[in-house]
């Protein structure tokens, strides 16, 4: 989180300060209330935790009932529905049991008043509200669950210890409250919320497992037989906090049920351990009672699954959509494998890599430790953005690459210190990942991709990201990061515009923008056009006619995807926007042609990929040299022991041997840059086979 990832010793109070602060910065920035940008803060960051599926905003606010996002959750027979409790001051107040059944009796009247035909007849049709009270009609009958969530930032009664679910006919209706304590226990990156799972507790018994013999004292592995039951409740308390950081969004943007797991449930349960490779799984802590090679497992912490997350929820999935189901007879494999919490970084990143699983994380699902955000990360903190507003100051576009950066960054500074830094990295200023995939697929023409959510979108964008890294790093430049950083502006500039409008029908903002801005550069690509990013970038600010021209765009595009949902009989505007005929009927039915008074802020395709291939040459450039100096910091004896471990092997060929030959006789032979970087390609295929500092200090 862009404000508050911060170190273990933050008060509750400093915590509150940070959040109202990026709570601030995201109101300006959307010109959305407070309590809106609050909802959305919030949600962002438990969706990139896995602790939410989506969230969708949807403002509702009538006397008695109240809605402030909602999400479907089709695979679990689910539906989310959100409401918050803002409170402005930086004093943390009480959460008291009457204000929360306030908060929780209003969004519950919202969902019952939707179940009535002649509720939605009352509402607005351009509004969200009544997209999402017809889906509520709709697939009512389908839902096995209703979920209230309740965001807030004050602290919860103490008098208050548990919210249990209540069965409502056919529907089970369960209670979250996110208050500012447990906020900061899941959004800092340093207190994750702890995932205690305690067998006997759950379930009357222990489970039996089997002990194995380690290579080291402090790793020890469990094997076990898990009923499906079990796994599916186990699922059920923790959602997506029980995967592996690294698998997360993989399984969030792919999390369908998994047709063969389904079909093997329903039809041949005595068959599924056969059938399916079982999950691996790791924690902090087991109480076992070992007897012999055998033993009980009582409780474990901070369990981790880190193979075979989809298998996990797929049986959770059958569970809920398929009523009846008795999963008492599925037996799932789980390794178990107890690692102390200062080697997690290192060894639970490895078992994900080697471990078999159904769904394999591949190289495409990459995450902060990608040398694509290293190098975006790297160009932000050095590209100065031209002063503005009559200042000299000059500012960074800070990238984060992992959450809470930004706060880190300035955690331990002095006050004269942080004031340097927070002027010379404005708070709105900050890019996470998740908005940078949000605006390039934008730019790129793929609006009902940003439609479906920050995970889907980041993973499609990853898939995407990753295969042009390998074909061509060199693209990734300082050249490029301004483009991106002038497209953020637009695209910050379109959603205040459309915010302030006088059409604005006060919903679909998020879909109005991605459409347009992909409809924009769409025509005038087929002009042969595109914006002058560089001349953005260095105004810092869009001009008046890029603005009216989107501002023109953004109306006629709202109008067609209402117009369109109707037509084609989605009562859901959203729903209808994460669809690929969405795109083609906006490309179909909105026509725009450039507005005279634009040419000023547009340049030549030509021009535009001239510029980008002069870019490329300088990356290339730059990344010899880095190459360069990476190997001769490296050092003769480095090169040394990994030529001698190569020597040891068939790992290497003879030309990657005689590399490292020219390498070993540094300072006498100095590798050239070509040698350089192949020099590196040879240590990342040693690595892949073992080769370790470690290793290289044992030879």
């Amino acid at each position: 989180m862009g404000g508050v990832g911060v170190r273990t010793t933050m008060t509750l109070e400093a915590f509150n300060e940070e959040l109202l602060q990026e709570v601030a910065v995201r109101a300006e920035a959307s010109e959305n209330s407070t309590e809106s940008a609050f909802a959305a803060v919030v949600s962002d960051h438990l969706i990139e935790d896995g602790v939410l599926s989506d969230f969708v905003p949807c403002l509702v606010r009538q006397r008695g009932y109240r809605v402030d996002g909602y999400a479907f959750v089709p695979e679990e027979a689910t539906l989310d529905l959100y409401v918050t409790e803002f409170s402005a001051t930086a004093e943390i107040e009480t959460l008291t049991k009457t204000t929360m059944d306030q908060a929780f009796r209003r969004v519950e009247g919202f969902f019952e008043k939707s179940l009535s035909p002649a509720f939605v007849k009352e509402l607005e049709v351009a509004h969200p509200a009544w997209g999402l009270a017809r889906q509520i009609q709709e697939e009512a009958a389908s839902l096995s669950r209703v979920r209230f969530h309740l965001f807030t930032n004050r602290k919860l009664s103490s008098s208050i210890k548990e919210l249990p679910s209540e069965p409502r006919g056919e529907q089970e209706w369960a209670y979250r409250v996110f208050d500012i304590t447990t906020l900061q226990r899941l959004l800092t990156p340093t207190q994750p919320e702890e995932i205690v799972v305690d067998f006997v507790e759950l379930f009357g018994r222990p489970l039996t497992c089997l002990t194995t013999t380690s290579a080291t004292d402090s790793i020890t592995s469990y094997l076990a037989v898990i009923p499906g039951d079990w796994l599916a409740t186990i699922y059920d308390r923790f959602g997506g906090r029980l995967l592996e950081q690294n698998v997360r969004t993989f399984l969030q943007a792919r999390g369908k049920v998994n047709k063969g797991i389904r079909k093997t449930i329903l039809e041949e349960p005595n068959m599924f351990f056969a059938y399916n490779n079982g999950i691996s799984t790791t924690a902090t802590e087991a109480h076992v009672e070992v007897e012999g090679t055998s033993g009980k497992l009582h409780r474990i912490r901070h369990l981790q699954i880190v193979n075979g997350g989809q298998t996990t929820a797929s049986i959770f999935h059958v569970k809920m959509k398929e009523k009846g189901v008795n999963l008492a007879d599925i037996r799932v494999q789980m390794k178990l494998t107890i690692v102390p919490s200062e080697k997690i970084d290192e060894i639970v990143p490895r078992i994900s890599q080697y471990s078999n699983s159904q769904n394999k994380i591949s190289e495409a699902d990459f995450f902060s430790n990608h040398p694509f955000h290293i190098r975006v990360e790297g160009i932000s903190r050095h590209a100065w953005a031209p002063p503005i507003g009559g200042t000299s100051v000059q500012t960074h576009w800070f990238y984060e690459r992992a959450r809470g950066q930004y706060a880190n960054q300035q955690a331990y500074l002095r006050d004269a210190q942080k004031r340097e830094f927070q002027l010379q990295n404005p708070r709105g200023q900050l890019i996470t990942k998740t908005d940078l995939a949000k605006v390039i697929n934008s730019f790129r023409g793929l609006p009902y991709m940003v439609s479906l959510g920050g995970q889907k979108n980041f993973a499609h964008f990853a898939n995407s990201i990753n295969g042009e890294w390998k074909q061509n790093d060199a693209n990734f430049n300082e050249a490029w990061y301004r483009t991106v950083v002038a497209s953020v502006i637009i695209f910050r500039t379109t959603e205040r515009l459309v915010q302030d409008a006088s059409w604005y029908a006060l919903g679909y903002r998020a879909q109005i923008v991605t459409y347009s801005i992909a409809l924009f550069q769409e025509r005038l690509a087929q002009a042969k056009q595109t914006i002058d990013m560089e001349s953005i970038w260095q105004q810092q600010q869009a001009g008046p006619e890029l603005k009216a021209a989107l501002l023109e765009l953004s109306e006629r595009v709202q109008e067609r995807l209402i117009q369109a949902a109707l037509e084609n009989g989605i009562v859901n505007v959203t729903e209808w926007c994460k669809r690929r005929p969405c795109w083609d009927d906006i490309l179909t039915h909105v026509q725009f042609s450039t507005p005279s008074g634009l040419t000023n802020e547009l340049r030549s395709l030509d021009d535009e990929m001239a510029d980008r291939k002069a870019a490329q040459r300088e990356q290339h450039m730059f990344n010899e040299i880095d190459a360069q100096v990476t190997v001769v910091n490296r050092g003769m004896e480095y090169w040394s022991k990994l030529l001698a471990w190569g020597n040891a092997g068939i790992v290497l060929s003879p030309s990657e041997v005689q590399l490292l030959r020219i390498a070993a006789s540094m300072p006498q032979k100095i590798p050239s840059a070509q040698q350089s970087i192949k020099l590196l390609e040879i240590e990342k295929k040693a690595r892949a086979e073992g080769f370790s500092q470690v290793a290289a200090n044992s030879i």
